[in-house]
């Protein structure tokens, strides 16, 4: 018993400082430059101003889910209004990464960007899979939660237009 306890506060004294430096809502968004699927480069920073949406996927089931989540907010916003962005954050090859979506009941509405360095992945320090990420026209992370459904996401950004 005492080694079990021993081995847990040591597990919590590692991780614990790991995730403190993760980026929570109220702080600036860290930014990002990866290739979408289709070959464009896309900065985080090309959408200031807008409210913008980010799915942080693994090649997955629940992430398939989130992102077909993701789809029925496009139907709710413009353009204009609100960028969303699929981010795979695992590495995975473009290859890999096309035959996943190539599985998904519906395309995706949105850019998919791949991270073959996981810059993103550790810039946030991803812990759910997947991971929504809400961030506000001036660039700061208003929101950071596991999976979350359209019903949810869609009141919420709306406040924020």
């Amino acid at each position: 018993m005492r080694k079990i306890f021993i081995s847990l506060i040591i597990l919590i004294l590692t991780v614990i400082p790991v995730f403190a430096g993760a980026p929570s809502p109220g702080d600036q968004a860290p930014g990002f430059s990866l290739m979408s699927m289709d070959g464009k480069q896309v900065a985080l920073s090309d959408f200031k101003g807008k409210v913008i949406l980010i799915g942080m996927f693994h090649i997955c089931v629940p992430c398939m889910n989130q992102a077909m989540e993701f789809n029925k907010v496009r139907e709710q916003f413009s353009e204009n209004q609100v960028v969303i962005l699929g981010i795979n954050t695992n590495g995975d090859s473009k290859e890999a990464v096309a035959n996943y979506l190539s599985k998904f009941p519906d395309k995706v509405r949105f850019p998919y960007l791949i991270d073959p360095v996981k810059q993103v992945y550790q810039a946030y320090l991803q812990r759910d899979m997947p991971t929504v990420l809400i961030i506000d026209q001036r660039g700061i992370l208003n929101a950071r939660a596991p999976a979350s459904s359209a019903g949810q996401l869609v009141p919420y950004i709306k406040k924020m237009l």
